[in-house]
């Protein structure tokens, strides 16, 4: 947390104890109920350790279902300090508290929420520039706020050496090596093994959705961008994937629901992979949590004969939505230029451009639960509330 001295709504005016539960009682109006059994398990005394380290001597077997508070009182330093029935005791501070309120208020407040968008970012996408974030700590957490609210954000004014490119993507987290390797170049060749080294066009698309978990933050680092064509497009999965909810809940459903089968067979290099997930992943309440499709990998349903027609019909509409382009934001990415997106919700994909050999682009990534860490990271330094958001776990299943 960041400096929160005086702020009402970290300071604890009032507490009543219960028992089984304690209630306290903000300078801001709030008020909180925090469970006996809920306070021990979460204690962080020296003699029980730490959930943030795993450094931790006790265990939930160890602490009655029935416990209660024997005593609570405000300390002085304006913590909460709690005596349980079996004589443990243990304070909290009242940030800590705030921030792990369980009422629907406060984990209202927690819930990170997507900004959804379309074709009305066509021209002013969101953007940040490579020296400012490298310099100063509270530009580069802007970036990568935005890179978590929108799924995307270009990085102007990075170096145009190719050299340069794993250090580009540290301003999110640190490398993840895939079958591609850490570092993946992107260059046209006739005779091309993967698809993005032709020059053709390539509709909006989710990478690797064959692994178990997917590429979540990947960059384009543009060494050399294309003379003509090869600009970006780039789709928000989230806001297409609500259209078709209210569009046509049935569909949704089936395809939040019903494993659609992935394949990358490179027998050669001796690799085969295959993944069975449904096309949405949904979080605990009901919202879209990540993605994964690429209709070019999508391979035979392993699905119950009566579904096979469904979930065809369900992947054809959601498909001419994904491809249709008023939901399309074209970005045309320059020499020198990094555009970092989430692969798990943003679907990207390009124009055909002109078969000179001049385009040079390279891509990597990082994990999404290294994006989240880097992010709260920054977020703890520069004193931002986010370092409590509550963020959604991906393309999971």
């Amino acid at each position: 947390m960041g400096v929160v001295k005086g702020n009402p709504r970290y300071t604890i005016q009032e507490l009543d104890n219960h028992g089984d539960h304690v209630t306290v009682a903000w300078a801001d109006g709030h008020t909180s109920r925090y469970h006996a059994v809920w306070l021990r398990h979460t204690c962080r005394c020296e003699l029980c350790g730490t959930y943030e380290s795993g450094i931790r001597a006790l265990r939930l077997t160890e602490i009655p279902d029935d416990i209660a508070i024997a005593e609570a009182s405000r300390n002085e330093n304006g913590a909460l300090a709690i005596t349980w029935d079996d004589g443990h005791t243990a304070s909290f501070d009242a940030p800590w508290l705030r921030a792990t309120c369980n009422s629907e208020k406060e984990r209202a407040r927690r819930k990170w929420r997507p900004v959804l968008w379309g074709r009305e970012l066509q021209g002013s996408v969101p953007e940040a520039d490579y020296t400012a974030c490298r310099s100063d700590n509270a530009a580069r957490l802007v970036m990568l706020e935005q890179l978590r609210d929108y799924g995307f954000v270009l990085v102007r004014n990075a170096p145009r050496e190719a050299e340069a490119t794993p250090e580009i993507i540290t301003l999110a987290g640190p490398l993840r090596i895939t079958n591609y390797g850490s570092v993946y170049d992107f260059t046209y060749k006739p005779d091309a093994l993967v698809y993005g080294d032709l020059n053709v066009k390539l509709d909006p698309h989710c990478d690797e959705p064959y692994r178990q978990a997917p590429p979540s933050i990947t960059c384009f680092h543009f060494v050399r961008a294309a003379t003509t064509g090869g600009a970006s497009i780039m789709v928000d999965g989230f806001q297409v994937g609500e259209l078709l909810r209210r569009e046509d809940p049935e569909a949704f459903h089936l395809l939040a629901t019903v494993p659609v089968t992935h394949y990358r067979r490179l027998l050669k290099q001796g690799r085969d992979f295959r993944m069975r997930a449904p096309v949405f992943s949904l979080d605990d309440e009901g919202e879209i949590a990540g993605i994964r499709l690429n209709d070019r990998g999508a391979g035979p349903l392993d699905v119950p004969d009566d579904l096979v027609r469904p979930i065809l019909r369900a992947l054809r509409k959601l498909e001419a939505m994904l491809f249709d382009e008023t939901h399309h934001v074209t970005v045309p990415v320059g020499s020198g230029e990094a555009l970092f997106f989430n692969n798990q919700r943003v679907l990207h994909g390009r124009t055909a451009f002109a078969p000179d050999g001049d385009r040079y682009m390279r891509t990597c990534n990082v994990e999404l639960d290294e994006f989240y860490s880097t992010l709260r990271m920054l977020a703890r330094e520069q004193g931002s509330e986010a370092v409590d958001m509550n963020l959604p776990h991906g393309a999971l299943t």
